[in-house]
């Protein structure tokens, strides 16, 4: 009787859910610090002492803070929801994948707890130097904890997400569509690579928050040009260029690639007020890559490619010497960087899930994205999405087919484009659909009246 009262069975549910969560969690704490000892390998080198406990109570201090914060300044449910996921991702789940390995987010961790020691700074001005930097500089924010550190990382990717929802939001409601009740709005936060890659303490979170706010400036100033989209997107390429220098080209050349009309004196008057800026950009990016040739370029893709096969190849690195080697290879190869690992890639349980997850992502872009790319090529902001995401696969075609370890990782920076591109031809897919459906229940309606007319003839 008690099984039939679904009151009863709810409130059963939740006991039997909560007694499950505390008995994790009792296990988790009792068995904490060796499920962080990889954490703190590098500040036992060091010769510092690790703090797990303390450690994982600034991490729980820094989430109240921060979903605080998130609470205070919006009441729309899909951002607080999916922020509480993304901090029990970065604090909860993230554990078991840091204890079998091995991260530059250690690495990152004790360099900017110990920032200025001895062999524990690199050295210049790379990306590399300057994530140590800023972690450094958060750790007056949330102190010197893995924990805490980890979560802001997290929080700033958060943000750079927002900025993505906003964007998407902007989108649709441009182009008339109603998303009421549409659980697709949760997949710009929490498609599994998202959520996972954007989780870490790295150079990965602070390139997504970049990112987002410079789709979101660009997308917004197509239809207003106000100074504070063009603020938006400026800054975003400034501050992308000192984590990875090459995603301020990428941004970049979507701009040029979306403008690019001959006939138009505006554009061609916009080139030339922003030449002297995008001179520097790529002046200093070719600089930092000891690049002073054509050919230099395509001896640094090779290498590049080499050195990116060492950590797990599945493409063979390819000798590029001229422009038609790089097309033969980017080609056969922009699929993998988007869609691989897939199944007959997996070697482990981290390639399974990302092999299911590309399974998906593949079927979705099939149905909604293909079969609708003229939508796409008319929208203006789905456009410049493809463009964007194209610009992103002319430098990482290199990189990501020789490493399905790291692919996955370094799709984290489009991959929110390609759901946006997903999701908005979806709708457009749904209305052609309603109106077959439509058409087919007024054929059917039609048939069933001459049916009735020709039984009362006779």
């Amino acid at each position: 009787m008690l099984l039939r009262d679904p009151k009863s069975s709810t409130k059963l549910l939740l006991v039997g859910l909560t007694v499950i969560i505390a008995f994790m969690s009792l296990l988790l704490l009792m068995y904490f610090d060796v499920l962080s000892e990889n954490v703190f390998g590098f500040i036992h080198w060091a010769g510092g002492r690790s703090q797990p406990y303390y450690g994982l109570l600034m991490g729980l201090l820094a989430f109240v803070v921060f979903t605080l914060l998130v609470i205070s300044f919006t009441k729309d449910k899909v951002i607080i929801n999916s922020w509480l996921v993304k901090a029990f991702v970065t604090l909860i789940l993230m554990i078991p994948y840091e204890m079998y390995y091995g991260l530059d987010a250690f690495r990152y961790f004790s360099r900017a707890v110990y920032y200025g020691g001895t062999g524990l700074v690199t050295e210049g001005k790379s990306g590399t130097a300057n994530i140590m930097y800023f972690n450094h500089l958060f750790t007056y924010l949330v102190g010197e904890s893995y924990y805490s550190l980890k979560l802001l990382n997290s929080f700033i990717a958060f943000f750079g997400l927002v900025f993505l929802y906003k964007s998407y939001r902007h989108i649709v409601s441009k182009s008339g569509f109603d998303v009421k009740g549409d659980l697709f709005l949760y997949l710009i936060f929490l498609f599994p690579s998202i959520v996972f890659w954007s989780s870490i303490l790295g150079k990965d979170p602070l390139n997504l928050f970049f990112v987002g706010m410079f789709i979101y400036g660009f997308i917004r100033f197509m239809d207003r040009r106000r100074l504070r989209y063009l603020l938006l997107i400026i800054i975003s390429i400034a501050g992308v260029y000192l984590i990875r220098t090459w995603w301020s080209v990428i941004m970049i050349m979507t701009m040029m690639f979306y403008f690019v009309r001959i006939n138009s004196s505006i554009h061609l008057l916009g080139y030339l007020l922003l030449s002297p800026f995008i001179y520097m950009i790529f002046a200093k990016f070719l600089a930092a890559q000891h690049i002073g040739s054509f050919q230099d370029i395509f001896d640094k893709m090779s290498y590049t490619s080499k050195v990116m096969a060492y950590g797990g190849s599945s493409v063979d690195s390819t000798a590029i010497t001229g422009l038609f080697d790089y097309i033969l290879y980017f080609f056969p190869n922009l699929f993998t960087s988007l869609y691989r690992p897939m199944p007959w890639d997996i070697s482990n349980p981290f390639t399974l899930m990302a092999a299911i997850e590309n399974v998906v992502l593949f079927y979705l872009t099939y149905k909604y994205v293909f079969k609708n790319w003229r939508f796409i090529l008319q929208n203006k902001y789905l456009r410049f999405l493809l463009l964007f995401i194209f610009s992103w696969a002319l430098f990482y075609v290199i990189i990501s087919p020789t490493n399905l370890s790291v692919a996955s990782r370094f799709k984290l920076q489009v991959l929110p484009a390609m759901l946006m591109m997903i999701g908005l031809s979806r709708y457009v897919y749904n209305e052609k659909m309603e109106k077959i459906l439509q058409q087919k229940r007024e054929l059917r309606n039609k048939l069933s009246i001459r049916q009735q007319s020709k039984r009362a003839g006779k």
